[in-house]
């Protein structure tokens, strides 16, 4: 586990975590210069990856590079579209409202057959990005029909929320359509084209957002926590220094710096990693992230992604679950709140051992973060273990494992190496109470093992996370992160089975003299 690389880690402690070209920006980019007449010479970078990419994309994206590249396109391209699109599990309304928008605007289909209603923009807009795109939407839709309300609402809506460094948090796709709206008129447009100037990427496309850094730092602060050696103590400290700094006032963090919407997915992470450090210095970081925990979570017991009004989701429940549970001594207070969290998760829990998917395209993600949670907080909290629960999953991975060794991101698609570790760390955590053979381990991690660059140490991986959901996009640093906490588990669970496979590739392995896993899979480290 040595051949990850650390010096990924910046002097200011976080880790660089670009995000990787994708088609759809790129498309909307062209269409957007195109529409205004700028940047000839940037048109001709953008039309070259569009060519080199455009059949290697989801399905939206292929239909948007293929109209602004003005190609014909099949009978069905829309109809995969929209059953594509229909995998979202959260927002769909408002989500198939701007992708209907998109292919309007690109001329795909008119504005007529598109059958638009100005309040599904607005359909469950809780969170700052989605009232962003909302407000975008109605000015591009006045462009074809004009309404009732007043535009200049939308416009100083708009112009007040543009970032300093004219992007709208932080992501390419708002930052478009909000030009699109407001036109080259608008000083803001002028903004914008500066910030996605700088966002393009060396292959001539643009990304969904610019990086992860925040999302990044903190699940590989818990990949080191979980191979803790001396030569990584000062790493920690750095990183933890760094998510400290860019806690927000109301508690939570966001994906990246500059962006104001905080998310539960990154405050859970981030909170996870300072609670494992274990040091008096974070108590009231701690403590104001225990507090956003405790107002997000709804009445069904679950937690959103963005806002309390928003709809609960199964992973959000289980990442901040496990960081409650490993807080449970320092918040008297938390056990009926993560009582009823930990109720919430196994009641999503689908027949087949599964449960939803949410930022990750990967069913075995999903798993994992479920049984990962409810794994801390039967040990926090002396709980009997819901035996049920991880049985049902545990049959879900045994079914779906394919010959290769490896995981698919759902039933029937071929090995991938994240959805692979995602489904090695779940088999771990179920092998206590049901009996994983060797064999089967051993497969999984041959496999997995066959996916990393031996001259690097980096792992590669199809793309894993979405943003819209469905859309995947990729940052590549964490196709590396997850396999190395997959792979302690394994040391951890399987002791000498990586001695075999790669002995220079194993890390110390830790044990909380129990039979378990140290660090972050039981309870938080001594204090100093």
């Amino acid at each position: 586990m040595d051949h990850f690389k650390v010096s990924r880690q910046s002097d200011a402690g976080f880790f660089h975590s670009p995000v990787s070209s994708r088609v759809l920006e790129s498309a909307l980019m062209l269409h957007l210069l195109r529409r205004n007449e700028r940047e000839v010479e940037w048109q001709r970078q953008l039309e070259r990856y569009l060519i080199m990419n455009m059949e290697n994309t989801d399905a939206i994206g292929s239909i948007a590079a293929k109209a602004v590249m003005k190609l014909p396109l099949d009978k069905g391209a829309w109809e995969r579209a929209f059953i594509f699109a229909d995998n979202a599990e959260y927002g769909l309304r408002r989500k198939r409202a701007l992708l209907t928008m998109l292919l309007v605007e690109l001329g795909v289909t008119s504005f007529e057959e598109a059958r638009l209603f100005v309040e599904d923009y607005s359909a469950r807009a809780t969170h700052l990005f989605s009232r962003i795109y909302a407000a975008s939407l109605r000015l591009i839709h006045r462009r074809y029909q004009p309404f009732e309300a007043s535009f200049l609402d939308d416009i100083a809506y708009l112009t007040r929320m543009q970032n300093i460094n004219g992007s709208w948090e932080q992501q390419i796709l708002t930052t478009l359509f909000a030009m699109l709206a407001l036109g080259p008129a608008c000083p803001a447009f002028t903004r914008g084209l500066t910030y996605l100037r700088r966002a393009k990427r060396q292959d001539g496309g643009m990304p969904f957002i610019d990086n992860q850094n925040m999302w990044v730092t903190c699940v590989a602060g818990l990949a080191l926590q979980a191979v803790h050696s001396r030569t990584q103590l000062a790493l920690e400290a750095r990183l933890a220094k760094f998510i400290v700094q860019h806690q927000h006032e109301n508690g939570g963090w966001s994906f990246a710096d500059g962006v104001m919407q905080t998310d539960a997915d990154v405050s859970a992470n981030c909170a996870l990693v300072l609670l494992q450090q274990r040091d008096r210095c974070y108590k009231t970081n701690i403590e104001h992230a225990l507090t956003y925990f405790r107002e997000l979570q709804r009445p069904d017991g679950g937690y959103p992604t963005y806002e309390r009004e928003g709809e609960s989701e199964v992973t959000m429940t289980a990442n901040i679950l496990h960081a409650s549970s490993l807080a449970v001594s320092q918040a008297p207070s938390q056990p009926y709140d993560i009582e009823r969290a930990a109720d919430y998760i196994a009641s999503r829990q689908r027949d087949d051992g599964s449960f939803e998917t949410s930022w990750s395209r990967s069913e075995t993600y999903s798993i994992f973060r479920a049984l990962w949670a409810l794994d801390i907080y039967q040990k926090a909290t002396s709980t009997p273990q819901r035996s049920s629960v991880f049985l049902r999953s545990f049959r879900y991975l045994l079914d779906a494992q394919h010959s290769d060794g490896g995981w698919g991101q759902s039933f029937g698609v071929p090995s991938d190496a994240l959805s692979t570790a995602y489904g090695i760390s779940a088999l771990c955590l179920t092998s206590r109470e049901n009996r994983v053979e060797m064999e089967r381990m051993n497969h999984a991690v041959t496999y997995l093992l066959s996916q990393q660059d031996q001259s690097t140490g980096a792992f590669h991986s199809i793309p894993d996370l979405v943003g819209p959901r469905p859309i995947p996009f990729e940052t590549p640093l964490l196709a590396t992160i997850w396999p190395l906490l997959a792979l302690n588990f394994v040391d951890c669970h399987f002791p000498g089975m990586l001695i075999s496979k790669d002995s220079s590739a194993r890390g110390p392995r830790k044990t909380d003299g129990q039979g378990g896993v140290a660090g972050p899979y039981t309870r938080p480290r001594n204090s100093k």
